[in-house]
């Protein structure tokens, strides 16, 4: 639960400016959760970013950027480049 909660606030540190600042290795993942768990296209970023779809993507896809891009990275860029970019919205 620590985990995922300093991870949301890492992203939306980072995250205020594009898709593009998302590590590659997280991008999958990411997707895949977006498809699994909301009605958003990958690209209607309010959608995505809207607070009960965000909660849902970051859950369903945490575990599996973890084991993409690895603890550190999930921690230091890929939940402040999400967040970050959440914040721009």
């Amino acid at each position: 639960m620590k985990f995922t909660l300093a991870l949301a606030t890492f992203v939306a540190a980072v995250y205020g400016q594009t898709v593009a600042d998302i590590p590659a290795c997280a991008v999958p993942c990411i997707e895949s959760a977006i498809a699994s768990q909301t009605t958003c296209s990958d690209t209607d970023l309010a959608c995505v970013c809207e607070s009960a779809n965000f909660d849902a993507i970051e859950a369903a896809s945490t575990s599996c950027v973890i084991a993409a891009c690895g603890a550190d990275v999930a921690i230091n860029q890929v939940l402040p480049a999400v967040q970050a970019l959440c914040a721009a919205q």
